[in-house]
């Protein structure tokens, strides 16, 4: 939509609004009040969803304005039976439902602001309109964006959920290697001690299976080693150590069943635990491609510019990922957003896919960082 079709949507927005306004009073006068609690939901609903157009709108003209509303609290149920809302007790379920939204909708600041442009917006945004589309724009982000204390209270709701995420993350991990340890190394290892002990009762009556058992157990030692080493690698891969992310992205792409192609050329390292957040990002997404996308050729493009380090997989395959369906996707995401990152997925159907993550990092010497 060119700029000046956008104009003239916002322009046209006031009509609606207009037409809104005009709800509450015509339900309280000729219909005796007896619709007044619908109008009002109209009222508040419609000017929400106004508000978001308008949003929308300004976007398209490169102004950026983020919807202020906090999320809705969930219905929980308690032992008693009672249905708490995150701001009261309720007995009914359907009661608890109207009281939910109500209070989460009344007691939101954001909501008056709505209220309070839409019942302006038809005069002061249409004389700030015909000034131009900048002061239009001011005047929309005044009133429709989030305050300072919308944004601090949002982003203490995101800490608080990303410290919980990042702290079941970890204790699930502790959880596999602790399985992966009981399961297979020590339980090879018990093996071996249980060998060797049949291996030195039968020395001298029979050396030739004193002989077979030695060889036995060096075969479950070798098989012991071998795990260790996949833990390991699963934890933290040495190439990662050793040599950095680009050099591990490259042998990742080696080990791929998929040609793979890396582009990659960073003048620093960031700090370990975001070489390997981003490392094993880049392997969910490999995995991803693999398992769904149909395609023979992927590339993984990394590149730091700006104070934030991007990574781009793209495959030649079908095209069509839904970034909200499946685990995959989701759980690169929780793995990034510790580090305050996001991941972006551009699938049309047909193809190509592309999947880019970006992480604010500022690079340092290979052997410390910063970030």
């Amino acid at each position: 939509m060119r700029r000046g079709a956008v104009s003239l949507a916002l322009l046209a927005l006031k009509v609606p609004a207009v037409a809104l306004l005009a709800v509450p009073p015509l339900a309280f006068t000729h219909l005796y009040g007896a619709l007044s609690f619908p109008a009002l939901v109209l009222l508040v609903a419609g000017s929400r969803r106004l508000a978001d157009v308008s949003r929308a709108l300004h976007r398209r003209l490169g102004l950026g304005i983020e919807r202020p509303y906090p999320p809705r609290p969930a219905i929980e149920r308690t032992e008693q039976g009672w249905f708490w809302t995150g701001y009261d007790y309720h007995r009914n379920r359907p009661v608890a439902v109207v009281s939910l939204w109500f209070n989460w909708v009344a007691r939101d600041p954001a909501t008056w602001r709505d209220l309070v442009w839409l019942a302006a917006d038809p005069v002061v945004g249409t004389l700030l309109w015909l000034t131009g589309p900048r002061n239009h724009g001011r005047w929309t982000r005044a009133l429709l964006a989030p305050t300072g204390s919308a944004r601090l209270n949002e982003r203490v709701r995101q800490l608080t959920d990303t410290r919980a995420e990042a702290l079941d993350a970890q204790a699930t991990e502790l959880e596999r290697i602790e399985r992966d340890l009981h399961d297979g190394a020590q339980a090879r290892l018990v093996a071996i001690q249980l060998t060797l002990s049949l291996a030195q009762r039968a020395l001298r009556a029979d050396p030739d299976g004193a002989d077979e058992l030695l060889r036995e157990a060096r075969a479950t030692a070798g098989d012991a080693v071998r795990q260790l080493r996949d833990l390991v690698h699963g934890i933290r891969p040495p190439v990662l150590t050793e040599r950095g992310l680009v050099d591990a992205l490259r042998l990742l792409a080696l080990e791929h069943p998929l040609a793979v192609t890396v582009d990659a050329d960073l003048p620093g390292r960031p700090a370990p635990p975001l070489e390997s957040a981003v490392y094993f990002a880049a392997a969910e997404l490999l995995t991803n491609v693999a398992k769904h996308a149909r395609a023979g050729t992927a590339e993984m493009r990394l590149i730091h510019s700006g104070g934030t380090l991007r990574l781009a997989v793209t495959d030649d395959g079908i095209g069509g990922a839904d970034p909200a369906g499946g685990t995959g996707l989701a759980g690169v995401r929780r793995r990034l957003r510790p580090f305050d990152g996001t991941l972006t997925v551009d699938s049309p159907p047909g193809g190509p896919t592309t999947a880019t993550l970006e992480v604010p990092c500022a690079l340092s010497s290979p052997r410390t960082s910063t970030c």
